[in-house]
């Protein structure tokens, strides 16, 4: 996954990538990745860290990190700076390219467009738990991803989420997700998301086809950021005072169901 954001902005595709990039910013740091009860930078397995192989601007860094807020601290100042990050290993080597294969992080850019309603793009799992991640599209240069899960103790939830973040699930608190190679459906996502308001799961595709979606169901929980993640954001409205303005936004608002839901 590559941050494509260079200064000076040249062209209208340039301004149009940054205005994008800032909006996916601000949904990253108003919502937060509860697993259970607790956001995930609060809990992790004794000694254990997210290993991450990454460059900025052509020089390569390798890491360790004991927290999962240490990745918001490098995007955000990759992003300030202007530079292009480009993440070669995530966790364990070739864990990343096998869960997240150049194939997959197309499809989720492609379908990174206003107004859509696509069908989910793909599925993750633990195959020795009850974890499950619908992927509908990429976000912030491919270094996160929309995702309907049910890893909240509140039920199905959908938000945008750092790839870093789903990836550090493994090390980190032991749910060692895979990828279903063999999920395909022909539902769009926001059919997914009212049969998780109806049943609170996420349920396959033979179960949805049978759910009666057409009465008025309750809106999946949004989950806002933790203090922590607020004092961040905050202090980034400050730099960016157009950051401000997206405050309160929710990736609703980039699919064409949000006033059905």
């Amino acid at each position: 996954m590559q941050n494509d954001r260079r200064r000076p902005l040249g062209n209208n595709d340039n301004h149009a990538k940054a205005n994008q990039s800032l909006s996916d910013l601000a949904l990253l740091f108003t919502t937060d990745l509860y697993v259970g009860s607790l956001p995930l930078y609060k809990q992790k397995t004794k000694n254990t860290s997210l290993d991450l192989v990454y460059e900025i601007d052509g020089v390569v860094h390798r890491r360790s990190y004991l927290s999962a807020l240490s990745w918001r601290a490098i995007m955000l100042f990759a992003f300030n700076d202007g530079k292009t990050v480009t993440v070669h290993e995530v966790d364990k080597p070739g864990r990343y390219r096998k869960l997240f294969p150049q194939t997959l992080l197309r499809r989720l850019r492609w379908h990174a467009r206003a107004n859509s309603d696509f069908t989910p793009v793909a599925r993750l799992f633990d195959p020795k738990g009850t974890s499950v991640l619908l992927l509908t599209r990429s976000r912030f240069c491919s270094h996160a991803v929309d995702v309907l899960h049910n890893l909240a103790d509140c039920g199905p939830v959908f938000q945008s989420l750092w790839i870093a973040d789903i990836m550090a699930l493994r090390p980190m608190l032991g749910i060692d997700l895979v990828r279903d190679e063999k999920f395909s459906t022909s539902i769009p996502i926001s059919s997914y998301i009212r049969a998780a308001a109806k049943t609170g799961r996420i349920v396959d595709e033979k179960e949805l086809l049978e759910l009666d979606l057409s009465l008025a169901l309750p809106s999946l929980p949004l989950l806002g950021p933790t203090a922590a993640i607020s004092r961040i954001f905050d202090r980034q409205c400050i730099d960016h005072p157009q950051l401000q303005q997206l405050r309160g936004r929710t990736l609703y608002e980039d699919y064409s169901f949000s006033h059905r839901l």
